[in-house]
């Protein structure tokens, strides 16, 4: 990847504390579900000189295709060994019994954004394998400055690592770059000349956006998270995820919930929208219905057999600002991959680790996932074998725009879900059914009650 003062930015931000919403329950603590999951690997049982590791993998945009893949190859390097693949779009659930009961995979890649929070139950209950072994001096070298020190990699304070980042992304608005050209439409910088371009697309019965409001309206952190750091500052935008008091009744977030207030009263969001799934949504999305939609780069992907408008080409652009003074921010992610201290493989799951960072590895992940680790030089390592959108995602910092990312602060157990009433207010918004003032009223109540609880 090109270097970029940008991207050193993006890694500032990720000392943001990251979890999943306004509560984290212990592994223990959730209830259990069936294995529907579909596993690969040739052998029923281990023999003399023989070895079995199990994996553990989301399923979802990217795929299960890639992981068998990776594990022929590294049976191929690895003589007696098996490599058994679980992949599953609930992968959490189908492993939570599993860990609860001693026998838990050896190795896990379930993001701490998963709403399953199996990570961040592994951190709490302290049954995380350390990787300081697998992450020398020479080998942190490699990684782009900050991805080791976030909360989920170092989680303790010691700077002790015990989850490795596997892939990373920057998300922001993605468009069709042939309708803009045919229309003569520019990339927006402000909101005005959104909502200016908006109000032309109208006319040409093309609506200005739509997102995921039926199945995960949390795709719009994509838009909003982004949007406070710029018209607050990044203190805002981690005032808000760790609770302080005002943070979420300040005049920045109300200005940013604003937008959405202005969309859904002018018009602009795609009829049917908030009955769409986000993948009706992206199905519209490429029919040229609307301008605009925040997805990842992980979009083209997941869409590649869907059928789109004559000549579509993806675009990618980050969060516009409210005035040209202000820093444009675009949103970013990490995903990461760990080892349960109960596993029953730790050495050969460390050796299967290290073996995603290869060279090999990486052309892989670009060319059938499109996704990268972050690591210095990835992007261009693999440019040939990643869509141009794809790799705009990954070099939109050279183009000024600073990545943030966080997620709200670790607490006790709670029966609120401040992440579930900010995305439902969102709906609200848009349904005409909140107030602006209601919503931040909300949400400021919620920060109230969790920051008594916050983990220590």
């Amino acid at each position: 990847m090109r270097k970029s003062k940008k991207l050193t930015a993006l890694m500032c931000a990720l000392l943001l504390v990251i979890t999943i919403a306004g509560g984290c329950a212990k592994v223990a603590d959730q209830p259990q579900a069936s294995d529907q999951s579909e596993s690969t690997g040739t052998a029923t049982g281990e023999t003399a000189g023989s070895k079995e590791l199990h994996i553990a993998v989301f399923q979802g945009g990217y795929g299960r295709e890639v992981w068998d893949t990776l594990a022929k190859n590294f049976e191929a390097e690895h003589e007696g060994v098996t490599v058994n693949i679980t992949a599953n779009p609930k992968i959490g659930d189908v492993i939570r019994p599993q860990i609860m009961s001693g026998n838990a995979p050896d190795l896990i890649y379930l993001a701490s954004t998963n709403e399953s929070g199996i990570l961040q139950s592994l951190i709490q209950d302290k049954q995380l394998e350390n990787l300081d072994d697998i992450f020398t001096e020479d080998m942190k070298a490699k990684f782009i400055d900050g991805t080791l020190s976030a909360p989920t990699i170092a989680p303790y304070g010691d700077g002790k690592i015990y989850a490795a980042p596997l892939f990373y992304s920057t998300m922001g608005l993605f468009y069709n770059k042939t309708l803009f050209k045919e229309n003569g439409f520019e990339v927006p910088k402000t909101w005005d000349e959104f909502f200016a371009l908006g109000d032309a697309a109208k006319k040409k019965g093309i609506a200005l956006f739509t997102y995921a409001a039926a199945n995960d309206p949390s795709y719009n952190e994509i838009v909003m998270s982004p949007a406070i750091a710029s018209a607050g500052g990044e203190q805002l935008l981690a005032d808000c995820f760790n609770y302080k008091k005002g943070a979420w009744s300040s005049d920045a977030v109300k200005k940013v919930f604003g937008i959405y207030d202005k969309m859904a009263k002018g018009g602009y969001l795609l009829d049917g929208t908030l009955a769409m799934t986000h993948t009706q949504s992206q199905e519209q999305f490429l029919q040229n219905k609307a301008l605009f939609i925040p997805n990842g780069n992980w979009l083209e992907n997941e869409m590649k057999e869907t059928p789109r408008a004559d000549g579509f080409e993806f675009g990618f652009t980050g969060i516009p600002v409210f005035d040209e003074s202000d820093t444009p921010c675009v949103w970013s992610n990490i995903e990461e991959i760990y080892i349960p201290s109960q596993a029953k493989e730790i050495d050969l799951a460390k050796e299967f680790m290290k073996f995603l960072y290869t060279d090999e590895s990486i052309k892989l992940f670009a060319e059938n996932v499109g996704s990268i680790p972050p690591i210095q030089g990835a992007a261009d390592l693999v440019k040939d074998k990643l869509s141009d959108s794809v790799y705009e995602t990954y070099t939109i910092p050279e183009k000024g725009f600073t990545p943030v990312t966080g997620a709200f602060a670790m607490t006790q157990q709670s029966v609120i879900s401040i992440r579930d009433d900010l995305y439902n207010n969102l709906n609200s918004i848009m349904a005409g059914e909140q107030t602006v003032d209601g919503w931040s009223a909300k949400l400021e109540e919620d920060a109230g009650i969790l920051s008594e609880d916050l983990l220590k």
